[in-house]
């Protein structure tokens, strides 16, 4: 089946000489399309929400004034109604410091609130809401 030429150099057979043009051509012989066309698609990922928290229910908390004008009368009053008497003293500044950081808190608690409404709006379909 192998046959040598008159230079010494050996024949392949044809099965395996075609085998060799098919390999080293790969899918050239093919015909591709002349030009590739990229799709963009975008999709929109869902993240599911969660449930926001139940509101804070406070209690209500009474605030007394007393200067020394009204004290005696006021200690009378307050242990009658309430039992014992007991004293918890701020000084104007400090008073008006703890205003200031209770303002404070809830502007921080409003601006996460906002934040979080933004991301729930991002992440939610508008036309199954509609």
């Amino acid at each position: 089946m192998v046959q040598l030429l008159k230079s010494g150099v050996k024949l392949l057979p044809i099965p395996v000489a075609m085998v060799a043009v098919l390999f080293l051509t790969g899918c050239s012989s093919l015909r591709l399309p002349a030009e590739v066309k990229t799709v963009t698609k975008i999709e929109k990922i869902t993240i599911p929400t969660v449930a926001r928290p139940k509101p804070v229910q406070l209690n209500d908390v009474r605030v007394y004034v007393v200067n020394k004008e009204i004290y005696e009368e006021f200690v009378q009053e307050f242990t009658e109604e309430n039992g014992e008497l007991a004293f918890v003293a701020l000084s104007m500044k400090d008073y008006e410091n703890l205003a200031l950081n209770i303002a404070e808190l809830r502007r921080y608690i409003n601006q996460q609130k906002n934040i979080i409404v933004y991301y729930e709006e991002a992440v939610t379909d508008k036309e199954k809401e509609e």
